[in-house]
């Protein structure tokens, strides 16, 4: 008698693939939305970064908030007296286009857009003292999404 040999895989092994597989799909698809959550929260966080320094310095010069004008990138854009350019808008968010309260306390807020995970939360960057510190844990966005540094104390859970 000769004896056949076994060619391919057996069902019972397919299965087993299939089932770590579907095991592993569902541990990961939650985390990446995370990442990806996280990832659009990133970017008014950095847009409101980028306007600590030229609105300390504004308000240092002419003891004031300014207000703050969409800049189309060329620099040809004439600003209004009290008012600085500045990129006020993202793919996911956009930026409140005034300082709200007077200098030296003042907090400027993003909100994100409908197209993020996130839409309609806010994240606040405020400074008591004229922006020679900022702290970002205001607004509505949720702990666990935010940047590391603006994760302390954030007030809509963790």
């Amino acid at each position: 008698m000769k004896r056949s040999i076994q060619k391919g895989f057996t069902l019972i092994e397919l299965m087993i693939v299939v089932a770590i597989i579907g095991i592993l799909a569902a541990v990961a698809l939650p985390a990446y939305n995370d990442y990806v959550t996280r990832a659009q929260v990133a970017e008014p966080t950095e847009l409101l970064g980028g306007l600590k320094a030229p609105l300390a310095e504004y308000g240092a010069n002419e003891n004031a908030w300014p207000g703050l004008v969409q800049s189309d990138g060329t620099n040809s854009q004439t600003v209004a007296a009290g008012k600085i350019a500045v990129n006020l808008s993202g793919k996911y968010s956009t930026l409140d286009d005034k300082v709200t309260g007077t200098y030296p306390e003042g907090s400027v807020t993003g909100t994100l857009r409908a197209n993020s995970r996130a839409a309609g939360q806010t994240i606040i960057f405020a400074t008591t003292n004229g922006g020679q510190e900022w702290t970002c844990t205001g607004g509505t966005v949720i702990a666990k999404f935010r940047p590391q540094a603006c994760r302390a104390a954030a007030a809509s859970g963790t």
